[in-house]
């Protein structure tokens, strides 16, 4: 089976299994240092786990456990929600930032801001091993609907990479590069069969849809709120497969509709970087 159909699987799963609007959201409190969860009905936050130092990324493996990283010490742990219990998974990589599950389960990708690269975690061995390298930054990192693998790279750049050998294959700038100006989250969302950054850039905070086919990126799209984000900095990102994206903006969390572009929930939390669904919450 070719890896898109095996992303294309994947996805459809997630849509079937995903709520139409999930009521709880973990997240990563990055000056706390804790892991939480965000009852969205309510706005209740509960602490969940007090991590060993500054955490960013968050997603969830098949087994609903809470994999995040920790770029001080350069862990990725995972944590069980029902047990407690929390592993380092993988050390020695200072600086590490986004990660993604690749498709079928087996590996993950783990993106290290500086020097800017990718490297594969095999979750059967424990193995870790290098894919990118020389992209100067490197922060979200994502599979598109047809199996094409992409990455933020040096802020402003939009790179597609090749899943096996690492080679960068198209580039897709955003805007002048200025600082740490442009995207940071990225993930790919079934409903409009594109990938979505957060922005917090030179034009203002927001949200970037970039367009791609079979063949690579073709475009993309600006959608700014930079009066409703005031105090807030989008970054991690994710979506429910229905029309709707999480993110967390460090002060904030919000969620936006795709269909109507607008934001339809903004908490304040006091720090959220990674984020993730929680399974199940209809």
């Amino acid at each position: 089976m070719t890896l898109a159909k095996t992303l294309r699987r994947f996805s459809l799963l997630l849509f079937f299994t995903s709520p139409l609007f999930a009521q709880q959201l973990y997240f990563t409190n990055e000056p706390k240092e804790t892991l939480e969860v965000i009852n969205l009905s309510t706005g209740v936050i509960t602490t969940l786990y007090n991590t060993a130092a500054r955490n960013d990324d968050l997603t969830l493996d098949s087994s609903g456990n809470l994999i995040y990283t920790e770029p001080g010490p350069g862990t990725v742990n995972s944590y069980n929600p029902t047990t407690g219990v929390n592993t380092v998974l993988a050390s020695g990589l200072p600086y590490l930032r986004d990660l993604e599950i690749e498709p079928g389960g087996q590996t993950m990708l783990i993106a290290v801001y500086s020097p800017g690269s990718i490297y594969r975690y095999n979750f059967s061995t424990g193995t870790v091993v290098p894919l990118a390298k020389k992209l100067i930054t490197c922060d979200g990192i994502a599979y598109d609907g047809y199996g094409n693998l992409y990455a933020v790279a040096n802020h402003n750049t939009i790179v597609q990479i090749n899943p096996v050998t690492g080679a960068v294959i198209n580039t897709l700038t955003l805007e002048p590069h200025s600082g740490i100006n442009g995207g940071d989250g990225l993930t790919y969302d079934p409903y409009s069969n594109s990938l979505w950054a957060t922005h917090d850039g030179t034009t203002g905070k927001g949200l970037i849809q970039i367009l791609t086919n079979e063949n690579g990126p073709t475009g993309f799209n600006l959608f700014l709120f930079t009066s409703t984000l005031k105090g807030a900095a989008p970054d991690g990102i994710k979506s429910d497969g229905n029309g709707n994206l999480y993110v967390g903006a460090i002060a904030k969390i919000f969620v936006y509709n795709i269909s109507t572009n607008t934001i339809t929930s903004l908490y304040n939390v006091g720090g959220a970087d990674g984020v993730s669904l929680v399974p199940g919450t209809y």
